[in-house]
C-alpha cells in the first residue's frame, strides 16, 4: 500500500469516530459514565438502584420501582483539558441536555402487578479535540491540524413491569441520532519528489498544504434495552441489564476533493454503529438511610471500533484496534435529613487504546480512566427537588513509538497525550 493510502488511516480513523462536540461527559471509553446529576452522583452505578426517570436509559426494568409519575430535566458543563505533544486543544467546555419522564399509573413503589412507562433524551457518549499547531506533531510532522465534532444521542421510549413484590423487568426501544464534522489540515514538504535516492520517490503527495474537510453529516440508529431488577430481601437487590448493538445508518458526505490529501470522491460514506453492553449490579442496604450500590459493565467495543469500513477515501478502512472495556463502579447514597440526599462514587475502567495504537486516536483521546464523584439532591417542596453533580477524571498520560516508516512522516517518533476532565451537573425534578 503506498504511503499516500496509509499515512491517513492514523490520524483520520479516531477523528471520525469519536470527537463530540455539543455531546460530551466524563467518560468510559467514549461512554459517559452517568446520564444526569443523581447517576453521576453515584458513578453510574445505578442498574439495580433506580433514581429517576433517566433510569429508562439505565434499566428500563428499574423505572417500574419509582413510586411516582416524575419528570427530570438537567445539564452538564464539561471541562476536558488535554495535551498532544504539549499543544493545547481548543475546545475544552461542552454543554449537555437530559430529560425524561416516567409515568406511574399506580402511583406506589408496591408489588401489585403494573406497568410504568418511560420515555428519556440523553447524550450519551464522546469527546472532541481541535488540535490546531504548526509543531503539532513531533519532528516537523505533517499534521498541522486536526478536528472533529461527533454528537451523539439516544432516545428511549419503553417502560418496565413490576411482576410482584420482588421482580420487574424492562424492555425499551432506542433511537439514536449521530451528527459528524471534521477536518485535517496538513503541509507535506518538498522531500520525496526531489530526492530521487529517498526510499518514497514518485509515491509521496505533492508538496504544500492539503486539507480533508467533511462537513456535518448526520445518520440515525436502532437498538434496544433489556434489563430486570430483583428484591432479595429488603437489604439486597441485584439489577441486570442488556444494551443491544446500535446499528446506525451510514453517514454520507458531499465532497469536493481539491487539494485533499486522502479524499479520492466526490462522496464519502462510513457506519459507525455502536457497541453492545452488559451490567450487573448488586445494591446492598446496610441500614435504612444507606444505600451502596457496585456495579460491573462490559463494552463491546472490539466488535465496533477495531475496523471501521469507508468509501471515497484513499483507505478501505480506518483502524483503530480497541479492545473491550471492563467498567467498574462503587457508588453510595445517604439520606442525612429528611430533605437532603449525600452521593459519592468511584468509577474505574481501562482505557482501550494500547500505547502501540495510541497515534492513531490522537483526535479520540479516551484515555482517562479513574473517576471520583460526589453529589446530593434537596427537596424544596413536596413534588420539586434539585440534584447537583461534581465528577473529577484524575489526569491519564499516555505515551506511544510511532512505527519507523510511512506513519513518522506523519507523527514523528513518538505521541504523548494527557488528560484529566471536569464536570459539573445540575438536576430539578418534579413528581406529579
Amino acid at each position: 500500500m503506498s504511503l499516500k493510502r496509509k499515512l491517513f488511516s492514523a490520524a483520520i480513523a479516531a477523528g471520525l469516530v469519536l470527537g463530540i462536540g455539543s455531546t460530551s461527559f466524563a467518560t468510559n471509553g467514549y461512554y459517559m459514565i452517568g446520564t444526569g446529576a443523581k447517576s453521576l452522583g453515584m458513578a453510574g452505578a445505578v442498574v439495580a438502584n433506580p433514581q429517576d426517570a433517566s433510569t429508562i436509559i439505565q434499566n428500563p426494568a428499574g423505572i417500574a420501582w419509582l413510586p411516582n409519575t416524575m419528570f427530570d430535566i438537567g445539564g452538564a458543563v464539561f471541562m476536558p483539558p488535554r495535551k498532544m505533544n504539549g499543544h493545547k486543544s481548543d475546545s475544552n467546555v461542552f454543554v449537555v441536555p437530559a430529560a425524561g419522564f416516567a409515568y406511574n399509573k399506580m402511583g406506589c413503589n408496591c408489588g401489585t402487578p403494573h406497568f410504568v412507562f418511560g420515555v428519556g433524551m440523553y447524550g450519551v457518549s464522546g469527546m472532541g479535540v481541535d488540535w490546531d499547531d504548526e509543531n503539532l506533531a513531533n519532528n516537523n510532522g505533517w499534521l498541522k491540524k486536526a478536528y472533529s465534532n461527533l454528537q451523539m444521542m439516544e432516545m428511549s421510549i419503553g417502560g418496565g413491569y413490576r411482576v410482584n413484590d420482588q421482580l420487574s423487568i424492562g424492555f425499551a426501544p432506542v433511537i439514536v441520532y449521530q451528527a459528524l464534522q471534521m477536518e485535517f489540515d496538513w503541509v507535506v514538504p518538498d522531500v520525496g519528489q526531489t530526492n530521487p535516492g529517498s526510499p518514497y520517490y514518485r509515491r509521496m503527495p505533492a508538496p504544500g498544504t492539503h486539507t480533508d474537510s467533511l462537513d456535518t453529516a448526520s445518520a440515525y440508529g436502532i437498538g434496544f434495552d433489556a434489563g430486570l431488577v430483583y428484591k432479595i430481601n429488603d437489604m439486597l437487590m441485584v439489577g441486570l441489564v442488556y444494551k443491544s448493538k446500535r446499528y446506525m445508518q451510514k453517514l454520507e458526505w458531499n465532497t469536493v476533493p481539491g487539494n485533499a490529501l486522502m479524499i479520492t470522491s466526490d462522496k464519502v460514506k462510513m457506519r459507525l454503529d455502536m457497541p453492545r453492553q452488559v451490567a450487573l449490579g448488586i445494591n446492598f442496604r446496610p441500614i435504612e438511610p444507606l444505600r451502596i450500590e457496585a456495579d460491573v459493565r462490559w463494552i463491546n467495543y472490539h466488535d465496533v471500533m477495531n475496523e471501521v469500513d469507508v468509501s471515497g477515501m484513499a483507505v478501505p478502512s480506518w483502524d483503530f484496534h480497541w479492545h473491550n472495556q471492563w467498567v467498574f463502579a462503587l457508588g453510595a447514597e445517604y439520606k442525612a435529613l429528611p430533605s437532603l440526599t449525600l452521593r459519592a462514587g468511584f468509577n474505574y475502567a481501562k482505557d482501550p487504546i494500547d500505547d502501540d495504537d495510541l497515534y492513531m486516536n490522537i483526535v479520540s483521546p479516551a484515555i482517562v480512566e479513574t473517576h471520583a464523584t460526589f453529589g446530593f439532591t434537596y427537596n424544596i417542596a413536596k413534588n420539586f427537588d434539585v440534584s447537583f453533580a461534581y465528577v473529577h477524571a484524575f489526569q491519564h498520560d499516555q505515551t506511544g513509538d510511532v512505527p519507523p516508516g510511512n506513519y513518522q512522516y506523519m507523527f514523528g517518533k513518538e505521541v504523548e497525550i494527557k488528560m484529566h476532565q471536569d464536570t459539573v451537573a445540575a438536576e430539578i425534578s418534579y413528581v406529579f
